[in-house]
């Protein structure tokens, strides 16, 4: 049985002034209530290329946060051979942020990140079967799609990742995302507390530019947008039992924190992970190589190696061939990350996660291997670390 724990005269739980409570899981979970309630309702987005904010309610303990973009676009004129880039749909958002309670960008990551993964996270949902365009052919697997997704549709005509746009008109968007707030939806580990006036909680979304989503506006053709976007907060209720208020185990933050890396060359490729600490411990490791604007497949024609290491040359874990990574990937995750999209990933969480996640405190110079069999045209990669850390004063 967990054990129970007063936390003294106004004590702070995450950084933030709290009432008094009892860290007790095993009667929290017994007591608390799930909520669904509007963080903010469906509005127009400030513009492409902008950001928008939005203060997040201050109510019991932020589990997750659904993103939804919904409206429309309109290509107007004479279409000619307009493109849409390989970061529609997903990274129409940008850059996700989150901050709370002192915490800057507990989230800071691409649509594209977040979509991968609710997949890997989530063995419910799965994209096989499920048709959708992708650079100019039908793909039935690794989209990344969910059957409630719309990528732009027009009639009999769909806009896609590197796909002609074929027709003027105007196309209905409408795309989710869910943020993960908490580590683990069942635990809560990572979960925010909000219950304070103290609490501060903040959301920005920074769109991507026309230019990001569009790579060709051909001819004599003109594009607009009418986007509208809501969030909608996951939260469970801080319950009184007893006369006590009750909480689960809230000493950790949660994050998912994106970094982009230039220079990616032929050979092997070694960024180095930043904002490794002690009292930090690695979840997951997504990443992929762009050359130009083009996502690398993981095959064994882009990766002669990948894997993570630290230290001098220390190499836990590594890979001969891309090919043999997005295997396991699929192995790991139920969805083929690589194929269209050229996702890796290093998952230590999914399976045994007190076992398997890395210990940042005693793996000094952490670091990703990428082994590009050609020279990529500007080379970059989009690395995408998911971390525990402990809260300031936990409960």
């Amino acid at each position: 049985m967990a054990t129970k724990t007063m936390t003294p005269s106004a004590p702070l739980i995450q950084g933030v002034t709290s009432p008094n409570v009892v860290v007790d899981p095993q009667t929290f979970y017994a007591a608390t209530r799930r909520l669904r309630f509007p963080m903010q309702a469906l509005k127009a987005i400030a513009g492409l290329g902008s950001t928008d904010s939005v203060q997040l309610r201050q109510t019991g303990i932020i589990s997750g946060l659904e993103i939804r973009v919904q409206g429309t676009v309109t290509f107007g004129g004479t279409i000619g051979t307009t493109t849409m880039s390989y970061e529609w749909p997903f990274n129409l958002l940008q850059e996700i942020r989150l901050s709370a309670n002192g915490q800057s960008n507990l989230v800071k990551a691409r649509g594209l990140s977040i979509r991968a993964l609710e997949f890997v996270t989530n063995p419910k949902i799965d994209d096989a079967g499920l048709s959708k365009s992708f650079a100019g052919a039908a793909q039935v697997a690794g989209t990344l799609a969910m059957a409630s997704d719309d990528w732009g549709t027009s009639s009999s005509n769909v806009m896609a990742p590197n796909t002609n746009v074929a027709a003027v008109g105007t196309y209905t968007v409408d795309l989710t995302f869910f943020v993960p707030v908490a580590a683990d939806p069942v635990s809560l580990v990572g979960a925010v507390y909000a219950q304070s006036s103290a609490t501060n909680l903040s959301l920005d979304v920074q769109w991507a530019t026309q230019a990001q989503i569009v790579s060709a506006l051909g001819g004599a053709a003109t594009f607009a947008s009418a986007l509208n976007w809501s969030v909608t907060g996951r939260a469970y209720s801080i319950p009184n039992v007893g006369g006590n208020y009750v909480v689960p185990d809230l000493s950790q933050f949660h994050q998912l924190a994106e970094t982009r890396f230039g220079g990616m060359a032929q050979g092997t490729n070694e960024p180095l992970l930043p904002g490794t600490g002690v009292g930090r411990r690695l979840m997951r490791l997504l990443f992929n190589v762009y050359s130009s604007s083009a996502p690398l497949a993981m095959t064994a024609a882009n990766y002669n190696k990948v894997g993570w290491a630290y230290g001098g040359s220390d190499v836990p874990e590594a890979y001969d061939s891309g090919t043999n990574l997005r295997a396991e990937n699929i192995r790991v995750s139920g969805v083929d990350l690589g194929g269209l999209w050229g996702l890796g990933l290093w998952d230590f969480a999914s399976q045994f996660a007190l076992r398997d996640t890395v210990d940042e405190g005693s793996t000094s110079d952490l670091r990703i291997l990428l082994g590009l069999v050609s020279a990529p045209t500007a080379g970059a990669a989009q690395i995408c670390q998911e971390t525990l850390f402990a809260a300031p004063v936990g409960a």
